[in-house]
């Protein structure tokens, strides 16, 4: 009997929708690699094989399989079958994502970190493809600290009685269904020490396929804190991805251990961009940083001294900054960014410039980089905005053409949207007859960028329209920026503040060397002229902090589903800094995309800041990447895609190019129709992301 001779012919993988670094949920980890492990196990069938003559199918066995790992750099294996009416065949393996496990060429399956989730197995014989589901669940006990005494670990690892005395102890930070993204440094889980302080603890880490409880001996019973594994808090995000992550924290003292004390966190489905460039005046520090909030690399000094009251194009490249007049002057202007995060002078600030004469402080940036705008009077604003044109080349700045913002409409630190066609500012001073309460009024005007208009370009501002008004005894108004979307605005506003520099001064020093200026965050709705407090985000861990939080800068593009905004606070860390130790820091709250009422979600403090008291956290991505370069998603690339470099192999390495097909995450959009077509995508900000986790 002659046997058709089937050739097994090779799976490059499934090109799924979801790509970027944003895949993953908590049933469905790992999912970030632009694959598609979203198909169902059971007896998925290729269908439709002949051989002489007769129907089969194509199976893979297990259906299923579930691998359980109990400790780090122990991989647990699982051999996978492909049968044909029953007989085993060579097929060719693949997995539809490798983030959490591999597959040989003979079936194995192996898990590859400690990750939990779940990702599809795939054969593939004669043209035909059948599947199967392998499931890696995370079962984690270590001893952090090894010097724990046996009785308190004993009873750590019993059952807890509840905490005695008049005072229990709290959850202090992360606070209670904070959003955190992947690719943070891992956190200060910090409790207060009750009626009995604690000399030993667990800490649990639980999600859907994951687990991990960690034993510690605490350093410092009045202040108990928990330091977490990096990798097991990497590992732990990337598996609840999409859904919730459960902290508990367990005490013990003289072999009785007391609680558990449980928060639960969201883990969103991707990855910060950019960096955020804040600035310090507290020696030896003195000077403006950049930090990454994507990863854990630590902070980079940008300029040193008094280089502050910076701004910075929101797709990268290109900062202005002041100086302090008569001692760095010259250090005041433009500079461009390279990728390395190094800043070159191109040009010193313009002659001319009146007011508090401190050049390009608080300088307002076309996003693309290309101009540059400061009020003629002062840089905190007024009238008479002035713009120029950075010429790289040429390392100067060329006046371009501004019409529309004379001396009839004064500006206190205005902003341009993430698209370049609103403006947005709060009433100044030296308008005849301002359509808004000076300083406690949001105006927004219609802008566009003719760059081929004049000599040097030309900035037309029209349609001015107050979208809020306080009015004279209403909250001050002031630092508003816009989120991707240019229809909201997030700003400071304040019932107190310094009465100089038109009410301005951006935050409450802990000193009060700056006047008590207090401030909230808040939201506008731009078409109907909605206004909320932002209360999740201001909240913390005593009522006053709710009014110490200063100065938003949005993140320009969404991830894992939100809107990002960093922000300066006063507000108490944990049990590092409380009372009178609070301090100027930076911290990160998520909002939810069309989220009715408040859509803020509780922040968290950004960890891989320096330890000074920092500020004004303006937060822009790195400079485009061009064609060919390597990439994770299209909002790092100047064309705004991120392909495989082979259009076959989605495998292959992801590079800049150009579209091809639909929209992947961080892919440039217009429309919820360019994504890629998945229930949970859509076009956010002019690019596509996940739907945020309900």
């Amino acid at each position: 009997m002659l046997w058709l001779l089937v050739v097994a012919c090779t799976l490059a993988g499934f090109a799924g929708c979801g790509g970027g670094d944003e895949g993953g949920t908590a049933s469905n980890a790992g999912s970030g690699g632009g694959k598609n492990d979203s198909g169902t196990g059971g007896d998925a069938t290729g269908g439709g094989l002949n051989i002489d003559g007769a129907a089969t199918e194509l199976k893979v066995e297990p259906a299923t399989a579930t691998l359980s790992v109990t400790a780090k750099g122990a991989p647990q294996s699982q051999a996978f079958k492909a049968l044909v009416s029953g007989s085993q065949v060579s097929a060719t393996w693949t997995l539809a994502s490798y983030d959490i496990a591999n597959i040989d060429a003979q079936g194995m399956a192996s898990s590859t970190g400690i990750t939990g989730g779940k990702v599809q197995v795939i054969a593939t014989y004669g043209g035909k493809t059948a599947t199967a589901m392998l499931t890696i669940d995370v079962k984690l006990s270590e001893d952090v600290d090894p010097n724990l005494d046996a009785a308190n670990k004993a009873a750590l690892g019993g059952t807890p009685g509840a905490d005695p005395g008049p005072t229990a102890s709290k959850f202090l930070y992360p606070y209670d269904q904070t959003v955190m993204p992947k690719g943070l440094l891992s956190p200060l889980v910090m409790v207060s020490a009750g009626s009995v302080a604690p000399v030993g603890a667990k800490v649990k880490l639980t999600a859907p396929l994951f687990t991990w409880e960690g034993y510690y001996k605490v350093a410092a019973p009045a202040t108990p804190r928990f330091k977490l594994p990096q990798d097991v808090w990497n590992a732990a995000l990337a598996t609840a991805a999409g859904g919730k992550l459960s902290i508990e924290v367990t005490k013990a003292a003289n072999g009785q251990a007391y609680g558990p004390y449980t928060h639960q966190i969201v883990a969103a489905p991707g990855s910060l961009k950019g960096a955020v460039y804040y600035m310090t005046y507290e020696a030896p520090n003195t000077g403006l940083w950049a930090v990454r909030p994507g990863n854990t690399d630590a902070p980079k000094q940008i300029k040193k001294g008094c280089v502050v009251c910076h701004s910075v194009a929101a797709y990268g490249g290109m900062l202005s900054t002041g100086a302090e007049v008569n001692v760095q002057s010259a250090e005041s202007g433009v500079y461009q960014i390279d990728l390395a995060g190094n800043a070159t002078q191109i040009s010193q600030s313009p002659p001319g410039l009146g007011g508090d004469t401190r050049g390009l402080s608080f300088g307002t940036w076309a996003p693309n980089g290309k101009y540059v705008m400061r009020s003629q009077n002062d840089f905190w604003g007024g009238p008479n905005q002035l713009a120029w044109k950075v010429d790289v080349a040429g390392k100067k700045l060329d006046p371009a053409t501004v019409v529309g913002l004379g001396a009839g409409v004064s500006a206190y630190l205005p902003a341009i949207s993430h698209d370049g066609k609103r403006y947005a500012f709060t009433q100044g001073n030296g308008e005849a007859s301002p359509p808004g309460t000076v300083s406690r009024s949001i105006q927004v005007m219609d802008l566009n960028i003719n760059e081929s208009a004049g000599a040097n370009g030309t900035l037309t501002f029209t349609n001015r329209q107050v979208v809020l008004d306080n009015g004279a005894s209403g909250k001050i108004t002031k630092y508003t920026t816009f989120l991707p979307d240019s229809n909201f605005l997030v700003l400071q506003e304040g019932a107190t503040a310094n009465p100089g520099f038109g009410l301005m001064l951006p935050t409450w020093d802990a000193s009060s060397t700056s006047g008590g200026s207090d401030g909230r965050l808040h939201l506008i709705d731009i078409a109907n002229k909605g206004h909320v407090e932002l209360a999740n985000a201001n909240q913390g861990n005593v009522p006053n902090d709710a009014q110490h939080n200063y100065e938003p800068f949005a993140l320009p593009v969404p991830a894992g589903g939100y809107y990002w905004v960093v922000f300066t606070s006063t507000r108490e860390y944990g049990n590092v800094y409380q009372g009178g130790q609070v301090r100027k820091q930076l911290w990160v709250a998520a909002i939810t995309p069309g989220g009715s009422g408040d859509p803020s979600h509780p922040a968290f403090y950004l960890p891989n800041q320096t330890e000074s008291r920092n500020e004004r956290g303006f937060w822009a991505l790195d400079p485009c990447k061009p064609l060919e370069a390597s990439c994770e998603t299209g909002d790092e690339c100047c064309e705004g895609f991120c392909v495989n470099k082979d259009p076959n192999d989605a495998n292959s390495p992801k590079v800049c190019g150009n579209k091809s097909g639909c929209s992947q995450v961080g892919d440039k959009c217009v429309l919820d129709s360019d994504c890629c077509a998945s229930a949970n995508t859509k076009c956010l900000g002019g690019y596509c992301t996940q739907k945020a986790p309900q």
